[in-house]
């Protein structure tokens, strides 16, 4: 379970996290197709640092269950950044934008508003199909008698 965790976490970042600094660092005029490359190539890193320093590929339909879940409120960040919070309006505000945040199909919904279904797509389709194969069984060591 800590496994599967660990791979929601770092993958839902490495693909949130650079198009949380493109977007706010570019407020108004941020590019659709950078905001679309940008993510994928945070997962392309995420595979090639696991496979050099681990010397085995991520658990992918983590990986994709992690950019679900985080999507809604990565998507959201950037905005926390120039405009200031909203006042609620009733009491129970703050509780629906968490669960509609926490509600992982709102990503799709989200990434359509803003731009960035392209690559939603493309890692969801992707990952999917990566997540499908089955890993090779691990290598054992050699051991060498003295």
């Amino acid at each position: 379970m800590r496994s599967a965790l660990f791979w929601m976490a770092v993958g839902g970042l490495s693909f949130w996290l650079p198009f949380i600094v493109v977007g706010a660092t570019q407020p108004d005029n941020a590019n659709v197709v950078l905001l679309n490359i940008v993510p994928l190539a945070g997962l392309i890193l995420l595979g090639a640092i696991s496979r050099i320093y681990t010397k085995a590929f991520p658990k992918w339909g983590w990986v994709l269950a992690g950019i679900y879940i985080l999507g809604p409120t990565a998507m959201l960040a950037p905005s926390a950044f120039f405009y200031g919070p909203s006042s609620p309006s009733m009491p129970g505000d703050n509780l629906w934008l968490l669960l509609f945040c926490l509600f992982p199909p709102t990503t799709l919904y989200v990434a359509l508003l803003n731009g960035m279904i392209f690559s939603v797509l493309i890692a969801t389709y992707t990952l999917g199909l990566i997540a499908l194969v089955p890993s090779p069984p691990p290598v054992p060591p050699v051991i060498s008698k003295p």
